[in-house]
């Protein structure tokens, strides 16, 4: 039998920080007003640093306990992904409204908890999580004024990347601290590609953010975690990569001089005025090459709507639907000059 873990109390100062964060609800179902618990994500009753506790209901916690199919009902990476959501959303919600209250007596609760929080991180000369804690409250002066002392008073990698993302100046991360936390992330015991993900997304690595991200869910869906694999897809969409990744597209179709590509991206981007900019810009280029793709974009951006209406009417009559001998089938455009383009 496995040696029984010591239980070591959480410090009163760190359980105010942490019910604080999660603003007293439980992380997965996020009921008001049910009795909560602190609970260690990893198991652990002695592992009490602050990205390994979330707030649980008991109903919720219960969860964590029951075993069968694949695994636990709720296991740690389920409540870490709870977790981790619940803290962004509440401190969004207070950066940029203050929260729904009912009453003044809420009100004065929430900010004595808030400045109680940091008289005891103040205390114990605790920067980053003051700086740590000021981001959750919105407050960018005091957020700064302590990441700043906390660098400089030594940090962790890990720390370091974290504080400058809050404030959102991943240039003011040195070199040397990227290149260590990014191997930290691919290789060993500590690799995450969700984190590592991230970690490139702040730092504007577009492609790369990407890449890590879809090996992460790969991984997910070959562990069966479908709920992990749908989290990190929805937060791909959420964090703007998707949009990213069209600009690089189209700064690529820009540098190479390809206007289809460039009117494409700025189509899937929902840059109209830009593409309407660029297509009459260039009008007499697109109508002297005569692709009817590209002339349908400026004779509707154009307002010309008889030019649109015939040029639809040409491609609508000239696609066509083609099988290849082993059964596949796409589509192709055949006009006056017989060439063939892929939908």
């Amino acid at each position: 039998m496995p040696a029984k873990k010591n239980r070591v109390r959480i410090p009163s100062e760190l359980a105010a920080q942490v019910l604080f964060a999660a603003d007293r609800a439980c992380c997965v179902c996020r009921a008001k007003g049910k009795p909560i618990q602190i609970h260690h994500i990893d198991d652990d009753p002695s592992n009490n640093k602050f990205t390994n506790l979330a707030v649980l209901c008991l109903d919720c916690h219960d969860l964590t306990q029951i075993k069968g199919g694949f695994g636990r009902k709720l296991d740690a990476d389920q409540v870490r992904l709870y977790r981790d959501h619940w803290i962004g959303t509440v401190a969004e919600s207070r950066r940029s409204s203050a929260p729904e209250i009912s009453d003044l007596e809420d009100r004065e609760l929430e900010l004595r908890l808030a400045t109680s929080v940091a008289e005891i991180n103040l205390e114990k000369e605790d920067w980053a999580d003051l700086a740590l804690h000021y981001a959750g409250i919105g407050n960018v002066e005091l957020r700064d004024k302590y990441t700043e002392k906390a660098i400089a008073s030594g940090v962790s990698d890990e720390m370091h990347c974290l504080l400058r993302e809050e404030q959102g100046m991943p240039e003011r991360i040195p070199a040397d601290v990227i290149q260590r936390e990014i191997r930290r992330l691919s290789e060993g015991p500590h690799a995450s590609q969700a984190q590592l993900a991230r970690l490139l997304r702040t730092l504007g690595r577009t492609q790369d953010a990407v890449r890590a991200y879809v090996n992460g869910i790969i991984e997910d869906l070959d562990d069966q975690r479908p709920f992990a694999a749908a989290f990190y897809l929805k937060e791909i969409v959420q964090s703007g990569l998707v949009e990213g990744l069209f600009i690089e597209a189209l700064k690529e179709a820009r540098e190479k001089g390809d206007l289809w590509w460039e009117i494409r991206a700025l189509e899937e981007l929902g840059w109209h005025d830009e593409l309407r900019s660029v297509v009459r810009s260039r009008r007499g280029e697109i109508e002297e090459k005569g692709d009817p793709f590209q002339l349908r974009v400026l004779y509707r951006y154009e307002g010309d709507r008889e030019a649109y209406a015939d040029v639809v009417e040409l491609i609508e009559r000239a696609q066509q639907t083609v099988t290849d001998e082993d059964g596949t089938s796409y589509t192709v455009y055949r006009f006056d000059s017989d060439d063939d383009s892929d939908a």
